[in-house]
């Protein structure tokens, strides 16, 4: 789930909307030439303290482990800038790439848009040996996994962002796990470009056709409380039970010939949460962003800044905004995560490969979507999708993108390939076997294990 920096979409002086065409101008500004075409990763890592795998508060008593003080440690070094909210550092910039604070102080890096993936494998593994570095002086593990393996939920705080204290309150009236996945899950997620709106529209489709096989390839939060939680991804499972109004999968988005049109009607529908103005959040809930231009305004002009802030509340398992966003894989060890940037690119932007993929799931009735997504949810890649299982999909799916990928990316698959062909298994399974046979329900084993920097190809759960 992304944040914004540098104040999150303040409209006091943003351009006002003056018809519903204005709408569409975020997604007709993204369109792009392929030459031009990027990549973008957001990747969250659950902070716990290195002695008991507890979650990390955002600020703690001096010396003892605080994101706050992770933060401060990491804005010694060169080059960052901070942002702070009431006092509280709550992000960093330097150069294009950020850090910021997810609802129950998950770390997010958002990187820079590359074009080749050894670049944006460059600037994810220096971030981590960085954040890693500066983290272990405050006694903190950063761990990649999608769901907080120790700490329950109501003991996990809240970062003071004034935000969250609207979300929170709101999403808890509409799913009964929503604090759940404020606060304890971790997440990857991959921005892609479009040249058009039809090729915007086919890369939503397919990727919202195929996340579900993806959640399986990657799932990796089969504990919780310190025990197994009876799920292969148990991020999927929470944010099935979050909101529907704003996630799962969107029927619309896998019709043929969906267009703008189509993202503008759903987004309009969707309750709103906040505006920002003069720094100030305000609480607009209990309205659409429709009725909120239609008049139900609070006293406000509405503003494209504020279209803007709503767009990034939408929480599908792709979504649309100025490129199309993939959100379906729990977080993985640093080193693994450029496999899922690989793997979307490699099917996305190769027209073969895209059509290939979506012809996989194109027959599937909407129901059976849903219903595949919540097997997944808690098998893995053991579950199965008509006569085939996930495995055999998942595989061909790498297959895939290996074809998609130019040969001297290919290599960036790696961890992925060695899931689907060699353990033939999601890595929850092999986390699970780990969990069991060797650190014998130990939290500071499991810590000392997971926090490994730079593991064997995939880390732990490929290995």
């Amino acid at each position: 789930m992304s944040t914004l920096f540098g104040g999150g979409g303040d409209a006091s002086t943003g351009n006002p909307i003056q018809d519903r065409e204005d709408l569409f101008r975020i997604f007709r500004g993204g369109e792009k030439p392929p030459e031009r075409f990027g990549l973008g990763i957001e990747y969250e890592r659950l902070p716990v303290c290195r002695d008991t795998g507890l979650a990390v508060p955002y600020s703690a008593p001096s010396g003892a482990p605080s994101i706050e003080a992770f933060l401060e440690a990491l804005t010694s070094r060169a080059g960052w800038r901070d942002e702070r909210e009431a006092g509280h550092i709550i992000a960093l910039e330097r150069k294009g790439t950020r850090v910021t604070l997810e609802p129950g102080a998950q770390v997010e890096l958002s990187g820079r848009v590359h074009q080749h993936l050894d670049e944006a494998r460059d600037e994810v593994l220096a971030f981590a040996k960085e954040a890693d570095e500066a983290a272990a002086s405050t006694g903190i593990a950063f761990l990649g996994l999608g769901f907080h393996p120790v700490s329950d939920v109501p003991d996990i705080g809240w970062v003071p962002k004034s935000r969250y204290k609207i979300m929170a309150p709101y999403l808890a009236t509409r799913g009964h796990l929503a604090h759940a996945m404020m606060k304890g899950t971790a997440g990857c997620q991959v921005n892609l470009d479009y040249g058009s709106e039809a090729d915007a529209m086919e890369k939503l489709r397919v990727a919202m056709g195929i996340s579900s096989l993806v959640t399986a390839l990657c799932a990796n939060s089969p504990l919780s409380r310190g025990q197994a939680n009876g799920f292969a991804s148990k991020r999927s499972h929470i944010w099935m039970r979050t909101d529907p109004d704003r996630s799962g999968l969107l029927q619309f988005a896998l019709r043929d010939g969906a267009g703008y049109a189509d993202y503008v009607a759903y987004a309009l529908a969707v309750p709103m949460m906040f505006v920002v103005r003069d720094g100030a959040w305000l609480n607009m809930t209990g309205r659409t962003f429709g009725a909120y231009l239609d008049g139900d305004r609070a006293g406000l002009t509405p503003t494209l800044a504020d279209w803007e802030l709503h767009l990034t509340t939408l929480f599908p398992e792709a979504r649309l905004k100025a490129y199309v966003e993939v959100r379906g894989s729990d977080s993985t060890p640093p080193d693994a995560i450029l496999a899922q940037a690989a793997l979307w690119k490699g099917i996305l932007y190769h027209e073969a490969s895209r059509r290939r993929a979506w012809s996989m799931v194109a027959d599937l009735s909407f129901e059976q979507r849903l219903a595949f997504a919540r097997d997944v949810a808690r098998e893995g890649l053991e579950a199965r999708l008509g006569e085939s299982s996930a495995l055999e999909l998942a595989q061909e799916l790498v297959t895939l993108a290996a074809q998609g990928l130019p040969k001297d990316e290919v290599p960036h698959l790696q961890a992925l390939r060695h899931v689907a062909f060699e353990r033939r298994e999601s890595p929850s399974a092999t986390l699970l076997s780990r969990w069991s046979a060797e650190w014998q329900r130990d939290p500071r084993r499991l810590v000392a294990s997971l926090a490994e920097p730079l593991a064997a190809p995939g880390g732990v759960g490929t290995d």
